[in-house]
């Protein structure tokens, strides 16, 4: 009988969330190349394109290595990889409150009529400090409590915070359309994807042996991989079909949509299947 080698669960996070990360700095890297050419045109102020770029990129990559940084901090293990699963969670954390900080919090463009540079900095800046401040919190938290050695996906203030910004985002959005008047079948989506994927990575738990709150637990992580190879992918896709093709069709956007979206789902069964299977192994 030849013996499988057993997968540690924490592996398929962590491996899929290095991946998620690569796309996103490719992504960031694609879109600001043309804003560094611009540096070297005389007829633009080098210095605000610099810090347009800068705050930028800060702001899409900064959050979520910060918290992935903090999170690898929350946990007291010997094991490296337990550093990283942790740093991932609080990863995938940061992508929820960045979504839910713009969603929520608007910052009228009129206060800065004739300092566009200055709102492009402050934009990128306030999702920093939010991410910051609510990982740091938990994670310290986590650090100073008996499960200290665990894992902060056992930590329930983690789960709860977790399940309650993947619920928060699609039903704000949802309100905001309702007051709005911009209500539509599209109004459903963000939160009938939301519900479809949690139940489907709750019902394939069913025959593992774990509790409920881990399953719940595990099945918000899911959801919040999906939403991350969604937004990573999204800006990576779209950076790219610049470069293929500039004259933007109707036809050229439906494709590219359609490509996201099934990239995206890929990318979610992929990390999932594997997921699943070193669940079930252990």
């Amino acid at each position: 009988m030849i013996k499988t080698k057993k997968i540690n669960p924490q592996s398929p996070l962590v491996v899929s969330g290095y991946i998620l990360f690569a796309f996103l700095v490719t992504a960031v890297l694609l879109y600001t190349i043309p804003q560094a050419i611009m540096l070297f045109d005389p007829r633009v102020i080098r210095y605000n394109v610099a810090l347009f770029m800068v705050a930028l990129i800060l702001g899409s990559l900064l959050p979520a290595f910060l918290a992935y940084l903090i999170g690898d901090r929350s946990v007291k293990s010997k094991s490296k990889l337990s550093h990283h699963f942790n740093g991932m969670l609080l990863g995938l954390m940061a992508f929820w409150i960045m979504s839910i900080f713009a969603t929520i919090v608007s910052i009228p463009s009129e206060y800065f009529a004739t300092m566009l540079t200055a709102r492009v900095i402050l934009v990128n800046s306030l999702p920093i400090i939010v991410v910051a401040v609510i990982t740091s919190i938990l994670a310290i938290a986590h650090a100073r409590s008996r499960q200290a050695k665990r894992d902060i996906l056992e930590y329930r203030p983690y789960i709860v915070f977790l399940i309650g910004f993947i619920i928060l985002l699609p039903v704000w959005s949802l309100i905001s359309n309702i007051f709005t008047q911009n209500m539509s079948i599209h109004s459903f989506l963000p939160l009938i994807i939301v519900t479809l994927l949690g139940s489907v990575s709750y019902a394939t738990l069913r025959n593992n042996k774990l509790n409920v709150l881990t399953k719940v637990a595990w099945s918000a992580v899911s959801v919040s991989v999906a939403y991350v190879a969604v937004s990573v992918l999204s800006p990576f896709i779209s950076s790219l079909s610049h470069y293929i093709n500039e004259r933007l069709t109707m036809e050229f956007m439906t494709i590219e949509s359609n490509t996201i979206w099934v990239m995206a789902l890929i990318v979610w069964i992929l990390y999932w299947r594997a997921q699943t299977k070193s669940l079930s192994k252990n």
